[in-house]
């Protein structure tokens, strides 16, 4: 799968905007006077929360514990940018943004599961991965970024207003999820999922669409923290860095469930009948698993909506 060189050439400018918005913060103001309430802290639900099963509570528990020190530690460090327009502060928010996207990535969420069914379900090459992860990656933070801009500045409404709007378009990225997998599943079913380059590039295009609207919650976390003090553009800053860790974990993930097709595939004798009976029968599954996935988020996203 390759991206179109529009969007990549956007992907280069939302890396730019990560140096220029840190580039300009040797002077308070950074962004908007605060005056705002307190942001809330707790990550909400949805595409990055929710109910954890109990197998994955001992894997789990340690990140979302990570998370919570990261997120004291970036609005301690933010009140410090905003009361004394620290270097230090600046520098140390800066690194733990990054780390945070690491770690927040290899928690449950969406993101991964939908890329590694989705290269479960048909051939590509190590590249592909890279970049989808990195696309779905930045598109979830620069959303976020757009969201509270858009919520939080122009239209003034408080932290937790925006959160509960961002339900909404959570529910639009499950919905193309749950489409995206349909079309998969069906094709490979049909025997039509060799179809033209051209009808799998828009396939690929609109997975990493789907995946990447949904705003990143821990993006938005940083974001409200960032609008409440004041410093709005470090917190552009901040999502964009937190983008690039975050794009790591998720283009491995891209990685190796390509890797794990090609190893699944290797074990049958190329163009036999059983070797295509695997790969149709992987790519019928890789559509099903994301339909699935999409349809209980959006099962999810429904009752907070209720």
């Amino acid at each position: 799968m390759q991206l179109p060189p529009t969007l990549i050439r956007a992907l280069v400018l939302a890396a730019l905007c990560l140096v220029a918005a840190p580039a300009t913060a040797q002077q308070n103001p950074w962004g908007v006077a605060p005056s705002r309430p307190a942001a809330p802290t707790p990550v909400p639900g949805g595409a990055e929360g929710g109910a954890v099963p109990g197998f994955l509570r001992p894997i789990v528990a340690p990140i979302a514990s990570a998370q919570r020190d990261l997120n004291r530690t970036i609005s301690r460090e933010l009140k410090a940018i905003r009361e004394t327009g620290s270097l230090r502060a600046l520098l140390v928010v800066t690194g733990v943004a990054f780390v945070y996207g690491v770690l927040h990535a290899a928690g449950p969420g969406h993101g991964k599961l939908v890329v590694s069914s989705f290269f479960l379900a048909r051939k590509a090459r190590i590249g592909a991965g890279i970049v989808a992860g990195s696309a779905i990656s930045f598109l979830q933070a620069i959303t976020s970024i757009v969201l509270v801009w858009g919520l939080g500045v122009i239209l003034g409404q408080h932290g937790f207003d925006v959160l509960g709007r961002s339900v909404w378009l959570e529910a639009v990225s499950y919905v193309l999820i749950i489409a995206i997998g349909l079309v998969i599943a069906i094709s490979a079913a049909r025997g039509t999922h060799h179809y033209d380059h051209d009808a799998r590039e828009r396939v690929g295009i609109g997975m990493v669409i789907a995946a990447g609207v949904t705003p990143c919650a821990s993006a938005l976390i940083i974001m409200l923290f960032a609008l409440t003090n004041g410093v709005l553009l470090i917190g552009v800053g901040l999502t964009l860095v937190m983008a690039i860790g975050m794009s790591i974990t998720t283009s491995l993930v891209g990685v190796l469930a390509i890797l794990g097709r090609r190893t699944i595939m290797v074990a049958f004798p190329a163009e036999s009948r059983v070797s295509g009976w695997v790969a149709k029968g992987l790519s019928v599954a890789g559509g099903v698993i994301i339909a699935a996935i999409g349809s209980l988020l959006l099962a999810g996203a429904w009752a907070r909506l209720g």
